[in-house]
């Protein structure tokens, strides 16, 4: 399967291993990526393209939609963004290859994901929730992978690359799912991915990033783009998601409930809500979200820096952070 398949690979930003770029990536590898189960805190490398390195996200839309339920109320803040909890005991009792004791499930971290495309009342929201619901009981067995797996292997062809290259595809059944999505929702597909940089968002913004940030990440030609990024020694990612576009990155924030949260108007005179909350294992979470006019914009404040050194950040730092992004221009 061609490395395009990244939509797999990029789904969400949590914990994550390199893969080097190949033609093909079998199908046994990205069963692999799937069984993979961590509890996710965003890091990734700092060199994150579609060329040479690329991030792969462990948890995929396969292990994140089980239990998949929208909120009925719209909240603001974290809880109006969930996706619904996912149960590691529910995940593994429907992993056959995996065993784990009841004991150490009872100490697994929580795992809560919420949607990087908007609030659960937008179009972009349910299109993705839509479509993780679908996926997460789809081709269990691997069958369909395994076939569509072989026949590009045989022919050197994809048939479904050119128009769903940014989306976990492999047969026409998910093909026409998405399509059914995409017209009941009135969404367009990302085309087009490339590299891009801090500088690259700056030259098609314009001066959204402060000197003291730098990333790398990908870009669509809608402008939809994610950057792993550092500014004073704070790493964090930053993605932004254009209306009308179907997309498909999730975040997993542990317990969204257990956030304090706050509104913050940054210098650029946008409002921002900025959540926190103290974990156990990594001392605290940032996660900063703008619901924007033309798109959604997160930003998760990682909590240890590249060499995998904890850092923890104040409320001052934070907040000089947001406003080193002027969200007025995404």
């Amino acid at each position: 399967m061609k490395v395009h398949i990244h939509e797999l690979m990029n789904n969400i930003e949590d914990s994550s291993v390199n893969i080097e770029e190949q033609n093909v990536v079998s199908s046994e590898r990205i069963k692999e990526l799937t069984r993979m189960k961590i509890n996710g805190y965003g890091f990734t490398e700092k060199k994150r393209s579609k060329k040479g390195i690329i991030t792969v996200g462990i948890a995929v839309a396969v292990v994140a939609a089980l239990g998949v339920s929208v909120f009925a109320a719209i909240k603001g803040g974290l809880e109006g963004l969930s996706f619904g909890k996912s149960s590691w005991a529910d995940e593994i009792a429907a992993d056959d290859d995996v065993s784990i004791p009841e004991e150490a499930l009872a100490v697994l971290p929580e795992r809560e994901f919420i949607s990087l495309q908007g609030y659960a009342d937008s179009p972009e929201h349910k299109a993705t929730a839509e479509w993780l619901a679908f996926e997460s009981g789809y081709d269990r067995d691997w069958k369909i992978l395994d076939a569509y797996d072989a026949e590009v292997k045989r022919t050197g062809e994809d048939p479904f690359e050119e128009k769903y290259g940014a989306y976990t595809v492999y047969s026409q059944e998910m093909a026409d799912k998405i399509d059914e999505i995409t017209e009941k929702y009135n969404l367009k597909l990302h085309e087009n991915i490339d590299d891009c940089d801090e500088k690259t968002v700056n030259d098609m913004c314009g001066d959204v990033f402060s000197d003291g940030i730098s990333g790398a990440g990908y870009m669509y030609e809608d402008g939809t783009f994610s950057l792993d990024a550092e500014c004073n020694g704070i790493y964090f990612q930053i993605g932004r998601c254009m209306r009308g576009y179907f997309d498909t990155t999730y975040l997993n924030v542990g317990n969204a409930g257990k956030y304090e949260e706050y509104e913050y108007t940054t210098k650029s005179g946008i409002t921002v809500t900025i959540s926190y909350c103290y974990d156990k294992v990594f001392k605290n979470r940032w996660i900063v979200t703008a619901n924007l006019e033309d798109s959604f914009v997160s930003l998760n404040i990682l909590p240890f820096d590249y060499d995998g050194n904890l850092k923890e950040y104040t409320k001052a730092e934070i907040e000089t952070l947001v406003n080193s992004i002027d969200f007025s221009k995404l």
